[in-house]
């Protein structure tokens, strides 16, 4: 492995680029936002804009990497790595990166759970009712114990990670909400110019955005806005700066998360494009502190989350490697790629089959567990703000 040079602890003052210049750093994940799409996922996800938006303001050179293009042999050829999704990391790769001890990972979603935090998919109510992760994920363990740090989207997401009785934790930082580029940034401001005289009638009464994961909370929107009497408009299959068009002309959005949203994108757009936000505890911004300020005040907390993101790249870059422990070999993270799925699987549906016995409510602070998990998702279930339309 080749070793890093020692760094000299930067001043408090330094900048991102500073710390960072002259550093080899790569940014890996399955795919990009310029990824080729199939036709049922046209166009990019919230996690490749995010990632989109990182890159577009990185203050330094930044090599990206496909995760089926980084080379195990070539891990060490960088001073850094920032590692977003990596379902698609081979056993090679991900021992590695273990060895190497570089990289800083970037949450999109619950990289720990079998189900990543679609939990109405799982079998046991701790999963699907308590949206508490309880799966056993090594593989992922271990790039947590080797790693510099972790980028959080939101409190909400990490405090679902520290719910996971296998997670030991990490140095991590809180980025608030998901990245935007600034083309988002430009539209805002020439929609705040006071010489324009072309604001877009609101058209749509309400909108909701379709999924077919019930995580997503499409058919809970689509009943509160039918309950009043309401068809909203569906985005479907849009282009990103078509969803930005469409959330422009509307009134309100309405976004209710069943499970577990990391951060939530489209509130976030939908508030600052003018339409009012209907939503709920489990979307991720909805408790960050910046979500209850006033729009400008918001704004320029959001504005300025590219640029928190790298500044929480280089703290954790110049901290000393974790210490060094035995990495796992390749074979061993085959075994835990390869167990993972059906270990979940089976001791989810041997818990479930547990939950349901007769025995289960007498078995005391398991129980109670389980309840208070329910109890606490099911109060976070509920809109914050009446429907008022």
């Amino acid at each position: 492995m080749v070793e890093r040079p020692p760094t000299k602890a930067p001043s408090p003052l330094a900048s991102a680029a500073e710390i960072l210049a002259g550093a080899r750093v790569a940014f890996v994940a399955d795919q990009f936002a310029d990824a080729p799409r199939t036709p049922d996922e046209p166009y990019p996800g919230g996690a490749e804009l995010t990632d989109a938006a990182a890159l577009e303001a990185a203050p330094i050179p930044v090599t990206c990497l496909r995760t089926a293009e980084l080379r195990p042999e070539e891990v060490a050829d960088f001073d850094l790595l920032i590692l977003g999704n990596l379902e698609a990391a081979s056993p090679r790769l991900l021992e590695a990166l273990a060895a190497h001890g570089r990289h800083v990972l970037f949450e999109h979603d619950l990289r720990l759970c079998r189900w990543r935090g679609n939990f109405p998919s799982a079998h046991d109510a701790m999963h699907r009712r308590g949206a508490t992760c309880t799966c056993p994920n090594p593989a992922v363990h271990t790039l947590f114990a080797s790693a510099l740090g972790a980028i959080f989207l939101t409190e909400n997401q990490r405090r679902h990670y520290a719910k996971n009785p296998y997670y030991q934790g990490a140095p991590h930082a809180i980025l608030g909400s998901s990245l935007m580029n600034r083309a988002f940034f430009e539209r805002l401001d020439r929609r705040a110019d006071p010489t324009r005289q072309d604001e877009p009638p609101r058209e749509h009464r309400a909108t909701i955005c379709y999924s077919g994961s019930a995580s997503k909370g499409f058919q809970e929107a689509l009943e509160l806005c039918r309950t009043h009497a309401i068809e909203p408009f569906i985005i479907r299959h849009l282009r990103p700066p078509q969803v930005l068009d469409v959330l422009a002309h509307s009134q309100s959005f309405i976004y209710l998360p069943q499970a577990f949203e990391a951060a939530g994108r489209m509130p976030l757009e939908a508030r600052f494009l003018g339409a009012r936000v209907i939503t709920n505890r489990v979307t991720g911004i909805a408790g960050e502190p910046w979500w209850q300020l006033d729009d400008a005040a918001a704004l320029a907390h959001v504005r300025q989350a590219p640029a928190r993101f790298w500044q929480h790249v280089a703290r954790f870059y110049v901290r000393p490697a974790p210490a060094r422990r035995k990495a796992p070999r390749a074979a061993e993270f085959t075994l835990y790629k390869g167990a993972l799925k059906p270990l979940a699987t089976a001791l989810s549906l041997g818990r479930a089959a547990l939950e349901k016995s007769p025995l289960y409510p007498k078995l005391g602070q398991a129980s109670q567990t389980l309840n208070h998990a329910i109890d606490r998702h099911q109060a976070a279930l509920s809109p914050l703000e009446p429907l008022e339309l």
